[in-house]
């Protein structure tokens, strides 16, 4: 009994041991979670500011395009009907001004005026007849031996024969002419588009037998805006572009109509060289044009997206002795490379935040680097 009384007596002391050591470092962790700890001021964020001024307005590049085509271009016929007896060119050759395109069969036209050729060689006899009468006649009128009606009748026989030849000859001019333009030739100098008539096809004057373009001039057919076409000057040089490559051409003439289908106005420029575009090419004309509105320029990196598709930039106050961030609201206008002109509630001589804008907020203090 004495022993069992020995060990609960020491079990009981050992508890209360363990008990005690328990509260104690309770009490110890209570008292350091309760203890005040210096606080450090959160240093300035470094970021990179730019003072902004005003600006009257900004430059907006427009870019128009339109087509290289032929300054002339026509589909080539015969004025008169016929059997084509040869086409003397293919697609795509250079013809010069005057060269023969393709011919009709002229045989019962040279026919026609070898007849007439002869009824005019028997005109002639008979007129070279009437002409010895009427000397005749006129001796023996003189001579007291002949009437004045004799002479009449033999004056106005005369008369009749060169009426009758003069009347050959037009006839005769006639079938030339239509001999002559029995051959298609070039109006002026260009290239065979396309050939629509081969040997034995009867021609007639609304059928074209090719689609002919000028070589040697060629021209840009541009439609610009109402506002750009105000500011383009006749005669006046202008850089095209067209294929990766630049060319000169010289506006000719830029249309008073307003073209209904497109609502832009037709400019004509004469293109100088780029002999080896093809017509059909796409050309482009870059004009620059004056936007007259107050505003900032700034970066794009400085500006924010907000809400409801506005936009923001940050701005840096000094006013109260420390740099803290501002957030002022901005209306892009336009946009070119790298930067935006903008205007809004951004003050000209303000710093704006150029970049690492997610990592300010209104309110906080920054340390603008130099």
């Amino acid at each position: 009994m004495l022993k069992r009384s020995i060990r609960w007596a020491a079990m009981g002391a050992t508890a209360l041991t363990f008990v005690g050591l328990m509260a104690g470092g309770i009490a110890g962790l209570h008292h350091m979670a309760n203890a005040t700890a210096p606080v450090e001021a959160t240093p300035p964020v470094p970021v990179r500011a730019e003072t902004v001024s005003s600006a009257q307005g900004y430059t907006v590049r427009e870019r128009f395009v339109g087509r290289l085509e032929p300054a002339r271009q026509t589909r080539l016929g015969f004025e008169r009907s016929g059997l084509v007896t040869s086409v003397l060119v293919e697609e795509g050759d250079i013809v010069r001004q005057g060269e023969p395109i393709a011919q009709l069969d002229t045989a019962k036209l040279l026919a026609e005026r070898g007849m007439l050729s002869a009824q005019r060689r028997e005109l002639e006899a008979q007129k070279r007849l009437a002409e010895l009468t009427v000397e005749r006649k006129k001796r023996l009128m003189d001579g007291g031996h002949g009437s004045i009606e004799q002479h009449d009748e033999a004056r106005f026989g005369l008369a009749r024969f060169v009426a009758a030849i003069e009347n050959i000859d037009a006839s005769i001019k006639s079938l030339d002419v239509d001999i002559e333009k029995s051959v298609l030739r070039a109006p002026f100098t260009g290239r065979v588009g396309a050939r629509m008539v081969d040997e034995g096809t009867v021609a007639s004057p609304n059928l074209p037998v090719v689609d002919f373009l000028e070589a040697e001039r060629r021209q840009v057919r541009i439609g610009v805006s109402v506002e750009a076409s105000s500011t383009l000057t006749q005669d006046r040089t202008y850089t095209l572009s067209a294929a990766g490559r630049t060319f000169a051409a010289t506006l000719v003439v830029v249309r008073p109509d307003l073209s209904s289908s497109t609502r832009t106005v037709s400019a004509v420029f004469d293109v100088e060289g780029a002999a080896d575009l093809r017509f059909g090419e796409i050309v482009e004309l870059a004009l620059d044009r004056q936007v007259a509105e107050p505003g900032l320029w700034v970066p794009l990196s400085a500006l924010v997206e907000g809400r409801k598709g506005l936009w923001t930039v940050y701005t840096v106050d000094t006013s109260n002795g420390e740099q803290v961030v501002q957030r002022e609201a901005v209306e892009i206008l336009h946009t070119e490379r790298a930067r935006a002109f903008v205007r809004g509630t951004v003050t000209p001589g303000a710093q704006i935040v150029l970049e690492g804008t997610n990592r300010v907020v209104p309110g906080q203090r920054v340390a603008v680097a130099q």
